[in-house]
């Protein structure tokens, strides 16, 4: 045989090894999507959550892989996992392993009934049973399903499928045979885009009905079709040291929705903002900024006084039109838990009108007479006003509303400006090292968090510098110590 017949059998043979390779992956992502699809084939569109998790993949990130003998632990993990995961983790990892249940895809649905449940495939009920008999009391069958329960969990399976159901007031068994049968009407597979968003290769995909912005609106006078979802996205970077969730505003057809009353941040206001500040925000934003959600929002968590107090802020903030900055920062590191403003330093910039600046200027000069504090003139268009142990400036800043506690200096070179450019959105949180801000953290790991929105789109990135190892494996055994 000639070398270079030899060498024209040597290529053959690659080429024959790529193709089945690249056969061997799109058969695993198509049975992949495959599985999902039909899990989403159960679930009624008229859900208003529904998220589809990679459990396998997620405990394999996290150091932690699935056998036929149970759980296979990373050493970060091993050397406390014994006295804290349950045998019932083991168990999974072996029904998973061996194909009696798919891990890689679990449906959690909260349904319009505010019902949870969680659903996953099997391929052997019998078998399922077997394994799992010290995890779950089974009683009679009802109505042609397995029933039982999963600690205080009603249970309920047929031959393919396993439903695990938070507590309600109808038999667990009636739940799953209203769901099922809203699902033959609409299934939530029928909505192309969010099928497409929740079928999508990720530890975590979940879609969530935008309730907020719908508030004011009766879910029954819209069809599901035209409701406005919010999906999202968790995965992490190719080197396992950061955790990100991407996010987009869209139609139930897949199409992105800009988010109305928003424009590009002005980066330039980074300018008055020092390095070494915590947490930096900044949206651009118009006067058609839907203000309803937030104040919604207030008066659920805050109440009365906090719903009163967004009706008088409220029409300064629907005068914004451009970026809206907020900085800050703790005076010392180991009193940003105190809830003390006056351990605080802070700025705010608000692009607004002459007219709305200048009233509130007034506004506030007016109510600290009537408390009998003088403000005083520090600058063209400028009051300081004593607060909290410090003075507080107020007034207009080259056509902004300016509130702060250092002064406002347009000469500071803040390295996160880059970060604001075409952004609509953008928030940056820093701490390092951990240990100056929570008490317990571990010694030389820093924590950061960037946020950034445009266009109906947007990203979140956590990441824990000085870490040793991916960061889920890394939190995991921050958790078990």
């Amino acid at each position: 045989m000639t070398s270079r017949h030899s060498l024209q059998l040597t290529i053959m043979k690659i080429q024959n090894f790529s193709l089945f390779a690249l056969l061997a992956v799109m058969l695993g992502v198509m049975s992949s999507c495959s599985k999902k699809a039909e899990l989403l084939d159960t679930i009624p569109a008229n859900v208003t959550t529904v998220t589809t998790l990679d459990l396998r993949s997620l405990c394999e990130a996290s150091g932690i892989k699935f056998t036929e003998e149970g759980i296979k632990a990373s050493p970060e993990i091993e050397k406390n996992i014994a006295p804290t995961i349950p045998d019932v983790i083991n168990n999974l990892a072996e029904m998973d392993a061996k194909g009696v249940a798919d891990f890689s895809t679990i449906a959690l649905v909260l349904d319009k009934n505010n019902t949870a449940f969680m659903t996953f495939a099997i391929s052997d009920f019998e078998r399922f049973k077997i394994v799992m008999e010290d995890a779950i009391t089974w009683n009679a069958d009802n109505d042609g399903f397995h029933t039982g329960y999963a600690g205080n969990y009603p249970l309920v399976a047929n031959d393919s499928q396993i439903w695990i159901l938070s507590r309600h007031n109808k038999t667990a068994t009636q739940c799953v045979k209203d769901v099922l049968n809203a699902a033959k009407e609409m299934p939530i597979s029928k909505l192309d885009g969010i099928a497409q968003a929740l079928n999508r290769d990720n530890l975590a995909n979940t879609a969530m009905i935008n309730w907020l912005e719908q508030s004011d609106k009766k879910p029954d006078n819209q069809s599901i079709q035209e409701k406005m979802w919010n999906v999202a996205a968790i995965n992490t970077t190719t080197d396992g040291k950061s955790i990100v969730l991407n996010w987009e505003r869209m139609t139930s057809d897949g199409k992105i929705e800009k988010s109305k009353g928003m424009r590009n941040i002005n980066p330039a206001v980074l300018a008055y903002v020092p390095e070494g500040f915590n947490l930096t925000f900044g949206a651009g934003l118009t006067p058609d900024f839907d203000w309803t959600p937030f104040e919604t929002i207030a008066r659920l968590i805050g109440g009365f006084q906090a719903e009163a107090f967004m009706n008088v802020i409220t029409p300064y903030l629907e005068s914004i039109d451009g970026t809206l900055l907020i900085a800050a920062r703790p005076v010392t590191p180991n009193v940003i838990d105190s809830g003390d403003p006056s351990d605080w330093d802070f700025i705010l910039l608000a692009h607004m009108p002459q007219r709305k600046i200048n009233q509130l200027t007034a506004t506030v000069s007016s109510m600290m007479a009537t408390a009998g504090i003088t403000p005083k003139a520090v600058g063209e268009g400028l009051i300081a006003v004593p607060q909290y142990g410090k003075e507080i400036t107020i007034g207009n800043v080259d056509g902004y509303l300016g509130i702060s506690t250092i002064g406002f200096d347009n000469t500071r070179n803040n390295s996160l400006a880059p970060m604001f450019v075409n952004k609509e959105m953008s928030l940056n949180i820093i701490a390092d090292p951990l240990s100056d801000y929570i008490n317990g953290a571990p010694e030389g790991v820093a924590m950061e968090l960037a946020i950034e929105m445009s266009g109906g789109k947007g990203q979140a990135k956590f990441a824990l510098p000085g870490s040793n190892g991916p960061i889920l494996t890394y939190l995991l055994s921050i958790m078990l110590d």
